[in-house]
């Protein structure tokens, strides 16, 4: 019980005896004061949900996921879509066969409270890799795809077939792995192509679970809609190095030298056609470009060149190294830019060579460049090895 304290003014006696406060008898009081027994207010409590939540926000059809509660101060609970009334404290496992929200009520003496999980169900293959061939390309006698993992899943290793025009297999190509959304160039090492049909294959072997196998097979089309060979231009175009301007074919240690050679054989002991020869000058550290574009008129003298206007969805590939004559510890950088219409150079990563036997392949795509006129310039930078670095551009060109 509450003792509740309360002043009470005796007017009703002072009216009753007909007189006011001031009549009184001095040192009498003219209040007191009493106590009064009141009863105490039950505050009933709100049903509280401490927690409610499922072991797996995404399932697989057919897969079950653990549905856990906590609920106090409640006088009933319950969850839709199957469980119905529970204890108030407890899991349940359930397994939908679609997307399903659960809902827990919580009903107590003084009201209801509420609160709810969804578990997404979605197809297996959403749960998987996916590998398909983006692309084919022949590069100074080798056949090369680039192969993508769409799916969303890492890819454990595999292996790509090629087969010829009468789907006979003649090759096949190892695959490391490859991550979800990743997307690798390798090439066919064994397999000469000879301009005829063929028809490439991931995960020919059906090593790695896929999303589907529908599209794991391309068959692609050679044949160039558009072909920009550096090679054919390298005369004309405007060469310059650390030690200023460089004469085309012209140069020498001191300046540099660039050059077209229809056959050189690479750092890796192979021959191969149509290489642009770039000699940085001597003394470590020197550096040569050439800046290329279009040549239409008789009139135009090598280093005058008109912008050139790329089609679009176009690509630059080529093969870069050293030559047999590198020299022990030789070593260049290779890159490729792009001179805009506002003069100024866009650089892609430099590839490092050197004279250990290695080739590396480069292929940037220029589709951002689409419609553009640009002047395209192919730099060689070398170590700090003093002495000639003989650096190959082999078959370096722009295709669509």
């Amino acid at each position: 019980m509450i003792r509740l304290y309360i002043t009470s003014i005796l007017f009703a006696a002072v009216i009753l005896a007909g007189c006011s406060p001031a009549d009184q008898p001095a040192g009498e009081p003219v209040a007191e004061n009493t106590t009064v027994d009141v009863p105490a207010v039950e505050v009933k409590p709100w049903p509280v949900i401490n927690d409610f939540s499922a072991g797996a926000d995404v399932i697989m059809p057919g897969e079950n996921v653990t549905l856990r509660w906590s609920v106090s101060d409640v006088a009933a609970v319950t969850i839709d879509n199957g469980p119905g009334r529970v204890q108030p404290v407890g899991s349940v496992d359930v397994s939908p066969q679609k997307t399903t929200r659960y809902t827990l009520t919580a009903s107590g003496q003084r009201g209801v409270s509420t609160a709810w999980v969804t578990v997404d169900v979605v197809e297996r293959s959403e749960f998987l890799p996916d590998l398909v061939v983006t692309g084919v390309t022949h590069i100074s006698g080798l056949l090369y795809y680039k192969i993508k993992n769409i799916g969303a899943a890492d890819a454990g290793p595999s292996e790509t077939y090629v087969y010829d025009q009468s789907n006979m297999l003649r090759d096949t190509s190892w695959v490391s792995g490859l991550r979800a959304g990743e997307e690798k160039m390798l090439p066919f090492t064994n397999y000469d192509w000879e301009g005829n049909t063929i028809k490439i294959c991931a995960n020919g072997d059906n090593k790695v679970e896929e999303a589907g196998k529908e599209n794991n097979c391309y068959v692609p089309t050679f044949g160039f809609k558009y072909k920009y060979d550096f090679g054919q231009y390298a005369s004309r175009a405007s060469w310059r190095g650390s030690a200023g301007r460089i004469e085309y074919s012209d140069g020498d240690a001191a300046t540099g030298r660039a050059q077209k050679l229809l056959e050189v054989v690479a750092a890796d002991n192979q021959t191969y056609r149509n290489a642009i020869e770039m000699i940085p000058p001597g003394g470590g550290y020197g550096w040569i470009e050439g800046i290329f574009g279009d040549w239409r008129e008789q009139w135009q003298a090598g280093g005058y060149m008109l912008p050139l206007e790329l089609p679009y969805n176009t690509r630059f590939t080529a093969r870069v190294g050293l030559s047999g004559e590198a020299g022990d510890g030789g070593s260049a950088a290779f890159l490729f830019g792009i001179k805009d219409d506002r003069g100024g150079i866009v650089w892609w990563p430099a590839i490092e060579a050197s004279g250990d036997g290695s080739l590396h392949d480069i292929d940037i795509d220029l589709s951002a460049y689409g419609g553009r006129k640009v002047m395209p310039v192919l730099r060689v930078e070398g170590g700090a090895v003093p002495g000639k670095i003989h650096a190959l551009w082999i078959d370096p060109g722009i295709s669509q």
